[in-house]
């Protein structure tokens, strides 16, 4: 076997739907190749390829590995594997510990509990047999890696050999010193404390101390009042050794199993014994999690022991259906039948035994039934463990919470109906009471958890759901946040899960008067929740109702189709799209949905939450419901709330947003159909009066001050953007201002207040907001009083933040007020200021990034118009080398390679005004070769970078440039799209596929230069790069001319005056690894003289840079190490000239 054969086992296996062992042909050729193993590749080698060994178990790995959310696949084969495995075990010598292996492998997918009870095999003589196998392992003492799966997987087996209903002194030896049962109970006790085995083998011990002849033999009362008390009774919580903390979980894990096997009646007498040490020695309240889980586990089990079970569980108990599915259908058969009878004839007495919507009642006079046993007298110790596993369903973690509800549904499975009734009745009243009201999410779980496990097993009856079904309301809508974090989510997916539980427990006629409110509700989870898992669980449960309740969930089967499991793994999709195609069925659910939007999506503390909700009230605004019921029952009244001083700045930022975005939906609706609505000039004065005075009230009440302030001013930007946009909605007229001057001028203010806001999120908002602002109210103004005050208060601040926002606004005005207001001139020298480097703006990173989108901006804005001074080839060649000045932004400052922002945004933003001067045709011949040819390098500089934010910038860019229809074609261009565009979603951020395509460009003599200079910039410190050029000129080693090129270019690299030290180290390095790998070996034996004279010239340039730069380098010392490596490395052309000068310039 090579390793070739398993390369596809080095990853991992994709998980889907299997419909049966389909490798098991594989799998037996696999376990067959352990016999051709030789004894050598068993042992351990030190080598770095992997054995046979190894490879099998990898490939028998990876193989059952597909199997484990599904592993029933196996069964039919089972069998037949394990038998060969134990073959080996038993009889292969130095080959028992590889079959060990994969056989513990087949456990851990199947499960050990599976595979205890099921597959091993189990005749009488199997038990000597592994005991000894066992005793064989213990003293080889093997030091393989795989000893301990080996001695697992032999525990396992003999758990099941002990199961034989046989007496086990029927196996013991006159020739032993100890019996048969004594020597399992040793094997088992020296392995219970090993964490390795420890479940496995109290499951074992739980199995084993069930037997009638361990009972008899009083091994259960040795072991329990000998090894497992004392063990308990040491318990202190300020313990932390981990060798006695696992002692004692393992033992409550052992006395569980043993209390989960055993017979009531030899377990009852130990049951005040454990309560004690449970209580006196608090271990119900241990710290360790592990502990307080299995002391959980095991209070419900005494309380079992205590409580006799009925034959087949409480008598009172709801079922529903038949097991059968042919009884099941002859049962609705009859019952059908029955009803149709029952309407031409009257029954004058009642059966005693009835059957009704498929679920059966045996019913005395009293109602109860005649075989239900009394237990009325419930020992106080199980009233006190109820308490107790109540008590557990508040605890903070969520295994102890599930224990004790799975404990009180086992419970009440034992209790007489009148008992149980009180049980949920008191634990209603607790989620009630302590859960909602104190808002303590993790009691709320516990609950819901509690009533899901009782509604599975029928004990909860459907005359208790009316008490019920608000508490399932409430937890569905639970969503409090506490401090930064929020446990909501938690709750939410129980109550899912008790949503599930319902639909599989009761009848579609018991249930089908919750039906409608609780498909609202899931819906409203699946569509709006912001967790995932909350979204996949109202999904399930969802599926499950319609499945089983489906003749009351309309349109059932078109909305599961929808939400598939994966797709609502997108938040944006649940609520844009898939919220949007359920509002269809409007009277059905849409109502419901946009009810709870109103009631609490609207207010979310999660901001995304909150957009997504305005959003959405916009798309459904403009298409479902009438216009009058918008405005009386969604518009008016977020209107209305918007002034509620009980708000905070949350809740005033959703409602804002939505008031804004529904505005917006009603003024599309009304283009679509401006004659839908009678009444729309009433709605329409009423509505323009409050969004009027909106603002202007929250000035005065000064909502727009502190935290809060700065909590809405998005909202606020985003209101008054989709007002402005939507002005023509409340206009009687084009010249109708619909505003009054006082508004207009709020307005104003607020949004200067945003524009210079230090947040960046903010500042954008503001500028959306001029935008649609300035189209709405200044569109034919020719006034320059906006511009002079923004072009002044950017001349005036020192604050970077307040002239990047007044840039970017005055390049957003609209183009009659730019040009009509003879500003243009003035507005332009101030962004070439901006962007302009010198020693006082050089640190100004964020300033010039905005002021190249401004300037491109600008050019948007008014290109078009014929008095548009860009209609001069003069300025747009100046705008043009003003980008190109800002791809070479290499400013460095104490946040390293700060100018990388600049450069990031002037390749983007070059292409852009490009594209812009070529879409006019009065323009677009300014663009010439020489032009394009410069920003094109330009951009190819930026992508031999080795930032990744760069490179995929800058890659983005190139492809855009080389899909512009330019009248003058680039030097190669056909190449270049061979290159760039003959490729999909090329991954920009791998520098490996990028150099690889980057080197191509070094055989064409318009770009070689470019791309050599900076791919050895970037080949000093990135090894993609580097292993990039060795493998292009390692491919071109016959090509001299080029080589003798690059060469060429590799001197003008070193000899240019303004070389800087971010070039020199790097491509020092670059080129010693390039040497070190005998790149120029070929071109040596070829050209010996060329090359030397070649690097005689390098390393005489070299030394001019360490005269010039010595002060640099003597700062920076391990500079000098740099330097010696290259000439180091350029020792191996065992030339004597070169060779001396490089040991004068080390000396």
């Amino acid at each position: 076997m090579t390793a070739d054969a398993v390369d596809i086992y080095d990853h991992d296996p994709v998980y889907f739907s299997l419909n049966e062992f389909e490798q098991h042909e594989q799998v037996k050729q696999l376990i067959d190749q352990i016999g051709s193993i030789d004894n050598q590749s068993v042992e351990t080698v030190n080598t770095n390829e992997q054995t046979d060994v190894e490879l099998i178990y990898d490939q028998f790995q990876y193989i059952l590995n597909q199997y484990q959310e599904q592993p029933q696949l196996l069964d039919s084969y089972l069998p037949n594997m394990i038998l060969r495995l134990l073959n080996y075990i038993e009889h292969g010598p130095n080959k028992n510990h590889i079959a060990g292996s994969l056989l513990h492998h087949i456990i851990k997918v199947r499960g050990f509990k599976v595979m205890t009870t099921r597959f091993l095999p189990h005749e009488p003589h199997h038990l000597i047999v592994v005991i000894k196998l066992i005793d064989r392992e213990l003293e080889e003492n093997s030091s393989s890696e795989n000893a301990w799966a080996t001695l697992y997987s032999l525990f396992v087996w003999l758990g099941t050999t002990c199961m034989v209903p046989l007496d086990l002194c029927r196996f013991d030896s006159k020739s032993s010193k100890q019996t048969t049962m004594v020597q399992i109970l040793n094997i088992y006790k020296r392995f219970l404390y090993n964490s390795v085995y420890m479940r496995m083998v109290a499951f074992n011990i739980g199995h084993f101390m069930s037997r009638q002849d361990s009972i008899r033999l009083l091994c259960l009362n040795d072991y329990l009042t000998g090894e497992i008390f004392p063990i308990l009774e040491k318990y202190d919580d300020k313990i932390n050794d981990e060798n006695i903390i696992l002692r004692i979980t393992a033992s409550l894990q052992t006395v569980s199993y043993i209390f989960k096997f055993g017979q009531r009646l030899n377990l009852i007498i130990y049951v005040e014994s454990l309560y004690n040490v449970l209580i006196d020695k608090k271990i119900l309240n241990a710290r360790r999690i592990v502990i307080r889980r299995m002391a959980y586990k095991l209070l419900q089990k005494l309380a079992m022991i205590l409580l006799p079970m009925p034959k087949h569980g409480a008598a009172w108990r709801y079922r529903r259906g038949v097991r059968n599915l042919l009884d099941s259908l002859t049962l609705k058969k009859n019952t059908s039948t029955a009803t149709t009878m029952t309407t031409t004839t009257t029954t004058t007495t009642l059966k005693s035994s009835s059957t009704l919507n498929g679920h059966k009642h045996e019913t005395n006079q009293d109602g109860e039934n005649d075989n239900a046993e009394d237990n009325s007298n419930v020992p106080s110790t199980v009233e006190s463990i109820i308490d107790l596993l109540m008590a557990g369903l508040s605890d903070k973690e969520l295994y102890v919470r599930w224990s004790s509800a799975k404990g009180l549904g086992r419970i009440t499975n034992r209790l007489r109906k009148s008992y149980a009734a009180q049980l949920v009745s008191h634990l209603c009243d607790r989620i009630s009471t302590v859960a909602l009201l104190s808002c303590d999410h993790y009691a709320l779980q516990g609950g819901c958890l509690a009533l899901a496990e009782l509604a599975r097993r029928g004990l909860l009856l459907p005359e208790r759901l009316a008490s019920v079904m608000p508490i399932v309301h409430k937890s569905l809508n639970y969503d409090e946040k506490l401090g930064h974090q929020t446990y909501g989510h938690i709750v939410r997916d129980a109550a899912c899960y008790v949503c599930w539980s319902f639909a599989r427990a009761f009848d579609t006629i018991d249930f089908r008067s919750y039906t409608a409110d609780l498909a609202g509700m899931l819906l409203c989870i699946i569509c709006f929740d912001w967790n995932v898992q909350c979204r996949r669980a109202a999904s399930a449960a969802l599926q499950e109702n319609v499945g089983r309740q489906g003749e009351y969930f309309p349109h059932g089967i078109d909305i599961i189709q929808q939400t598939d499991y994966n797709l609502i793994g997108k938040f944006d999709y649940c609520f844009l799209t898939l919220a949007f195609a359920l509002i269809k069925y409007y009277d059905i659910y849409g109502r419901y949905m946009i009810e709870h939007l109103l009631k609490y999506k609207i207010i979310h503390w999660k901001k995304e939450t909150r957009l997504l909700t305005s959003q959405l009230l916009e798309k459904t605004s403009s298409t479902y419901g009438t216009i009058e019921e918008i405005y009386e029952t969604i518009l008016l009244p977020v209107l209305d709330r918007c002034l509620d001083k009980k708000n905070d700045g949350i809740a005033r930022h959703g409602l804002l947003a939505s008031c804004g975005h529904i505005v917006y939906g009603l003024y599309q609706r009304f283009q679509k159909n401006p004659n839908e609505c009678q009444r729309l000039s009433e709605l329409r004065e009423n509505l323009q009066n409050k969004i009027a005075n909106l603002l202007n009230e929250y000035r005065l009440q000064g909502y727009l001050e502190g935290y809060s302030g700065d909590l809405i001013r998005p909202s606020l930007c985003s209101f008054i953007e989709n007002i402005s946009r939507s002005i023509d909605y409340f206009r009687q007229n084009t010249d109708d201002i619909c505003l009054s001057n006082e508004t207009i001028d709020c307005w104003q203010t607020i949004i200067d207040e945003c524009i210079s806001n230090l947040d960046d999120d903010v500042r954008q908002a503001g500028l959306n907001a001029l935008k649609a602002f300035s189209n709405a109210f200044y569109s034919n103004s020719n006034s320059s009083h906006l511009i002079d005050r923004y072009l002044g208060k950017i001349s005036i601040t020192s604050q970077e933040h307040i002239r990047q926002g007044f840039s970017l606004a005055v390049a957003s005005l609209p183009s009659q007020m730019l040009l009509g207001s003879k500003t243009i001139d003035k507005i332009l020298d101030c962004l070439f200021k901006l962007i302009a480097i010198t020693n006082q703006s050089q640190h100004l990173i964020k300033q010039r990034k905005d002021s190249l989108i401004a300037l491109c901006d600008l050019y948007e804005n008014t290109h078009f118009h014929l008095s548009s001074p860009f209609s001069n080839q003069t300025l747009v060649n100046k705008l043009i080398n003003s980008f190109l000045r800002c791809t070479r932004d290499y400013t460095n400052d104490r946040f390293g390679d700060s100018g990388r922002l600049v450069r990031e945004k002037a390749c983007s933003q070059l292409v852009r005004l490009l594209q812009l001067i070529n879409e006019n045709s009065q323009t677009k011949s300014f663009l010439t070769l020489t032009i394009l040819q410069n920003c094109f390098c330009a951009i190819l500089t930026n992508l031999c970078s080795k930032i990744d934010d760069l490179r995929m910038n800058s890659g983005e860019s190139i492809i855009k440039f080389l899909n512009i229809p330019f009248e003058e074609k680039i030097a190669h261009k056909n190449e270049l799209n061979t290159i760039f565009l003959n490729q999909n979603d090329i991954d920009w951020r791998n520098s490996q596929i990028v150099f690889t395509m980057i080197v191509q460009l070094l055989i064409y003599d318009k770009y070689r230069y470019v791309i050599w200079s900076n791919c050895l910039i970037t080949a000093g410190d990135l090894s993609n790069a580097s292993q990039a050029l060795y493998t292009f000129l390692k491919t071109n080693k016959s090509n001299d001319y080029l080589i003798n090129l690059l060469l060429n270019d590799l001197e003008k690299i070193f000899s240019d005056q303004r070389i800087q030290m971010r070039v020199i180290i790097p491509s020092i390095q670059a080129c010693e690894r390039l040497l070190s790998q005998s790149t120029f070996e070929n071109y040596y034996e070829k050209h010996s003289k060329q090359l030397i004279q070649h690097w005689t010239n390098i390393i005489q340039s070299l030394e001019d840079i360490l005269t010039k730069k010595l002060q640099t380098i003597n700062n920076n010392p391990t500079l000098y190490l740099h330097f010696i490596k290259l000439y180091c490395s350029l020792l191996q052309f065992n030339n004597i000239e070169l060779k001396n000068l490089s040991l004068i310039i080390n000396s």
